[in-house]
């Protein structure tokens, strides 16, 4: 990296406030529209990048695909352009890996009794052994990734929050170990950004949830002065788990 480069970044990245742990905030510190100033600062190269990485890990970036098969033939692409940062083609690997863990949870919960064809819907190096292992509650995995266990666990139990906040505990897990190797170089700010995304996704979900959650106690009330006797909306019924 050459000196008015790496001046740049140290620049880019000092002007980013700390987002602090996961759930630890109800308020993003930095608007979207202040970190898109912020990105204007990386070379062009790195923003292209960065926006190929957010296509297949952010959750508005993977719902404009048709099907799973898309999805994974992108994220390959994606690797192999980031031949040049391998931390950052690890973790776009890993959290490929960690949606198709949960997809193979949810495919089960559905009914699914095989895994099927899994790579037409599965990505990484976990899928053989799911598919040897679909009646395993962790599908063979759990004995170094438990989270995986107690996923199945809140699933069967219908917690989806509850899987919510495990899947996205473990996506920051997998930032926060990369995010510790670097400091003032693009892995540093593609990092950021990604967590970013995180937090703001959370942050508006739980605003959502108080607003509707608020709505249905007012509409509760007002059945209840009418004398309707009927009970509060259930929240938890959507099905909002993602990975």
């Amino acid at each position: 990296m050459s000196m008015s480069r790496r001046h740049q970044y140290i620049t880019l990245v000092s002007s980013l406030p700390h987002l602090g742990k996961l759930f630890s905030r109800k308020e993003v510190p930095i608007s979207e529209f202040r970190l898109r100033q912020r990105l204007t600062m990386l070379e062009a190269d790195h923003a292209r990048l960065l926006k190929e990485m957010i296509e297949v890990t952010a959750w508005a970036g993977v719902a404009r695909y048709r099907n799973d098969l898309d999805i994974i033939h992108r994220a390959r692409d994606v690797v192999a352009d980031l031949v040049d940062y391998p931390d950052l083609q690890h973790l776009v690997g890993a959290r490929m890996e960690t949606r198709t863990l949960i997809a193979a949870l949810r495919r089960r919960r559905d009914g699914q009794e095989v895994a099927g064809d899994i790579s037409s819907w599965g990505y990484g190096r976990w899928c053989a052994r799911i598919a040897e292992n679909w009646s395993d509650p962790a599908f063979g995995v759990g004995h170094f990734m438990p989270w995986v266990g107690e996923a199945h666990r809140l699933m069967r139990a219908g917690d989806h929050i509850a899987v919510e906040r495990l899947a996205l505990t473990e996506v920051f897990r997998q930032l926060d170990h990369y995010g510790n190797l670097h400091e003032f170089d693009f892995e540093a700010v593609a990092i950021y950004a990604l967590r970013w995304i995180i937090v703001e996704r959370w942050s508006r979900y739980d605003e959502q949830n108080a607003r509707e959650r608020l709505q249905s106690l007012l509409d509760a009330a007002l059945r209840g002065a009418r004398g309707s006797g009927s009970q509060e909306h259930d929240l938890l019924s959507n099905d909002n788990e993602t990975a």
